[in-house]
Parts: structure tokens; sequence; C-alpha cells
């Protein structure tokens, strides 16, 4: 981020009140993030659309130390079987292609759509009786629903006082599901699950509609950061690293957001 950006920020934060000591933390959040290192596999063997394809996942990748233009993700096959079972409980081939399927057809997008409906569509008296209709079953699912309710509401404020939507924006999750399955498939090829063509096809099938959905890379990862607000909840922390993340991913001359132009898939 150059000193024009930070400005802008600095200036945007204050007139929605944001206190000097909130801002003093983002910006060392960026001071962190910028020293961060943009991890590359100098012996990469990927064409430029397909690199182009994983930095679709970059949000997260830069996050957990990935590789940002190979298939592979450095880490070794037995921290990928470890981190398959205990954060996917996928355990196989078959269950690795059964949840990635799942995201490919309905993900967490679907049910975001009803969200969006709930709030900005049936009227309060009705809001109950629509989540039970297409999200809820039992009474748990209705906390959880009304929650993410709540945080739906309030992220759309919290992305607007950073300039991040406009007031006309319409969110939508599709690279929420679309990068986990970009970066699932790259665990799943480190674990042996997937060999390599097998994984690049399922990476490259998300190309066509990611393309078709965003703009840019700036709004695409916009759209992840916002899609993991709404989904697992408010985290300041995280949300403050995600928002570093996105523009050291923006403005690092060797991250993969600048050296592939977002036309470069076409």
């Amino acid at each position: 981020m150059n000193f024009q950006d930070i400005e802008k920020h600095i200036k945007s934060l204050k007139e929605n009140g944001f206190s000097e000591e909130m801002i003093e933390d983002f910006l060392q959040y960026m001071e962190v993030t910028s020293k961060a290192p943009i991890l590359l596999n100098p012996e990469s063997t990927l064409t430029s659309q397909q690199q182009w394809a994983i930095a679709c996942g970059a949000d997260v990748a830069f996050a957990n130390g990935h590789y940002l233009n190979e298939l592979s993700t450095g880490f070794q096959k037995n921290e990928w079987l470890e981190l398959l079972y205990n954060f996917w409980e996928v355990g196989s081939k078959s269950k690795a292609l059964e949840t990635i399927n799942w995201m490919f057809k309905e993900g967490h997008r679907v049910q975001f759509d009803f969200f969006w409906q709930a709030m900005n569509i049936v009227s309060i008296e009705e809001t109950k009786e629509f989540l039970w209709e297409h999200i809820v079953k039992d009474d748990n699912e209705e906390a959880i629903a009304f929650h993410r309710l709540r945080n739906l509401r309030h992220g759309l404020d919290v992305f607007k006082q950073f300039n991040l939507f406009d007031t006309d924006t319409i969110p939508n999750m599709l690279i929420w599901d679309f990068a986990r399955i970009i970066n699932l498939s790259r665990g799943c090829y480190d674990a042996g699950y997937f060999s390599r063509e097998e994984a690049l096809e399922l990476i490259m099938t998300t190309v066509g509609p990611i393309r078709k959905t965003y703009k840019s890379w700036r709004q695409l990862s916009i759209s992840y950061q916002f899609a993991r607000y709404f989904w697992r909840g408010i985290d300041e922390k995280i949300f403050k690293e995600l928002l570093a993340g996105m523009h050291l991913l923006l403005t690092h001359r060797n991250s993969p957001w600048v050296t592939l132009k977002w036309e470069d898939s076409e």
C-alpha cells in the first residue's frame, strides 16, 4: 500500500468514528504483513493460466504460508494428511471428491442467497418463518442462522466503513466456495489423494465462474473476506490480517496479483 492509500484509509476510518488506537492497530498489521514473504517456487512448471487459477486462492494461501505459483503448497504429505482430516474430515480420495463436488454444486453460497433475501426482501416479522422454511431444521440451527444474519448486517457496515464496498454492492460467496476448492485440491495433491492432473483439472474448472463473477483481484479478495466474516463470525484480528494481506498481494512486485493481470486468464 502506498502513502496515498494509507492516508485515504486513515481519513476514512476517522470519518467513521474509529479511535486513534484502532487506526494504529490496523497500521501495525499492515507493517507486519508487508514483511511477510511472497512464497514462490522458482521451479514452477505451471502455465500462466494455471498460475492465474492458483492465484484465485491467494488470500488463504498467503495467510497459510503456501506457494503462490505452484500446485504444491510446499507443505509435507504428513502435514496435509493431518490438516485434511482435522479441518475437513477428509481421510480419503472419495471423501475429498465428495466435499469438492458439493462446493461446486452448492457450497455455502446457496444458503447465503437465502440470508440475503431474509435481510433485504423479507419483513422482520416474517424472518423467522422464512429461515425455518429455507435453512433452519432445529433450535440450534435457528440460533446459528440468526447469528449469521447479524454477521451479515454488521459485516456490511464494517466493509463500507473501510471503503471496501460501494453503497450499492451486493456481496456473494462464490469465491468462498471456489477458493476453498482450489486450496483443498492443492492440499489433496500434496497429501497424495489426487494426481497432478486430477488436481489441476478441478482447479481449472473454477476459472470460468470466477471470471464471470468478479472484475478484479481486489474485488475477488474483498468478496472472500466478506464471506469469511459472514460465515465464520466476527474476528477483528483475522479481518485486519486478511485486509493487510490483500494490500500486499495487490502491490508487491512479486505477487501473482501483480505479475498476472486479471485479464491474463482470457
